[in-house]
């Protein structure tokens, strides 16, 4: 009798350690399987001027007048593709610089001076193909500097992988520039201030202004004042180029974050090569308070709690937890049990 208590004790506390594993294998998060999806090349297309020296294209072209040009559109990757080619407005990036729209935006000002019809292109294996346009600058065009661009980008968006996929467009753009022969009238104007949060640091934006006809480099330096007048903040600016009759801003990310409050920014900037210069003074903006992480009221309070781990985790020790205790309420059992029958075994003995 006893040989066979202790027989059936330790088959059931086998069982019993086997089954928490089990479980856990049940409830436990499994990794998804890997596919192996074909991998996908890398997209590398060109845009230069085909009848010109240089990256892009520099003219000078008086009002009235129609020239006949060429871009090369090439594709240096391993497979053949399709490509979308258009002309697009060019702006000035933010702290300055060259930028063109995207597709689908409308084309103004000097974009419309250019004729190169929107297109869809197939670019063979490491080789390039020419195509022709034509730039004519309206009559009675003031004198001064102009701006457009042409764009080139795969028709297709690459697809992302991984967890977090992004679907990607390839672009290159090189810029048209058109200089009216006349008398140069640089100018800088400097307005609103403005304030983010970017990564728990305070991010201040200045919009400036090219109203004159010629590309400006600004540099100078930004000062930002509290309620009280006392300096804050003291930070140089040196823009790259600011385009003619083009408007964006000066942003300064400081090392952290403004206390909220209301502030104000003062703007000085100049051009040196034609000693233009633009000042913004006291320029007001408002660090707003942070939103609150946990709200405290009443209302949030009454709200159900989420009783959930990461990944599982809390219903996997919940099971192991259950059979654990029920493991030690048999094993209490069957000992009281062993111990009950010694005694009658002793006795037939």
């Amino acid at each position: 009798m006893p040989h066979a208590l202790r027989a059936r004790t330790t088959a059931l506390l086998l069982v019993l350690a086997f089954l928490p594993l089990s479980l856990a294998g049940l409830v436990s998060p499994q990794p998804a399987l890997a596919t192996a999806d074909a991998e996908q090349q890398p997209v590398e297309l060109s845009l230069r001027p085909a009848d010109q020296p240089g990256p892009y294209f520099a003219l000078t072209m008086s009002p009235g007048e129609s020239r006949e040009l060429a871009v090369e559109l090439g594709n240096q990757g391993t497979v053949p593709i399709e490509a979308l080619t258009y002309a697009a407005d060019a702006y000035t990036v933010i702290n300055g610089g060259f930028g063109a729209k995207e597709r689908g935006s409308s084309p103004t000002g000097t974009t419309e001076w250019v004729s190169y019809p929107t297109e869809v292109v197939e670019l063979p294996t490491e080789q390039g193909i020419t195509r022709a346009f034509s730039v004519t600058v309206p009559p009675g065009t003031e004198p001064g500097q102009y701006l457009t661009s042409l764009v080139l980008e795969n028709n297709v968006a690459v697809e992302g992988s991984g967890d977090v996929a992004l679907d990607q467009i390839v672009r290159q753009a090189i810029a048209v520039s058109i200089e009216v022969p006349g008398p140069s009238t640089p100018a800088l104007a400097v307005h609103a201030a403005s304030h983010s949060l970017a990564a728990e640091r305070s991010v201040v934006d200045v919009a400036i202004a090219n109203t004159g006809n010629t590309s400006l480099m600004p540099a100078g330096e930004l000062l930002v004042r509290d309620a009280d007048g006392t300096i804050v903040s003291r930070s140089d600016v040196a823009m790259d180029v600011v385009y003619a009759r083009t408007s964006t801003q000066v942003r300064t990310t400081l090392a952290g974050a403004l206390e909220p409050g209301e502030y104000t920014a003062t703007l000085t900037v100049t051009d040196d090569a034609t000693a233009t210069a633009a000042t913004g003074t006291d320029l007001r903006f408002t660090v707003a308070a942070p939103a609150s992480a946990a709200s405290t009221s009443t209302e949030a309070g009454e709200l159900p709690p989420i009783l959930q781990d990461e990944a599982g985790a809390g219903a996997t020790s919940y099971f192991i937890g259950v059979i654990a205790l029920l493991a030690v309420v048999i094993i209490v059992l069957l000992v009281r049990r062993r111990t009950q029958a010694s005694p009658a075994v002793s006795r037939q003995g």
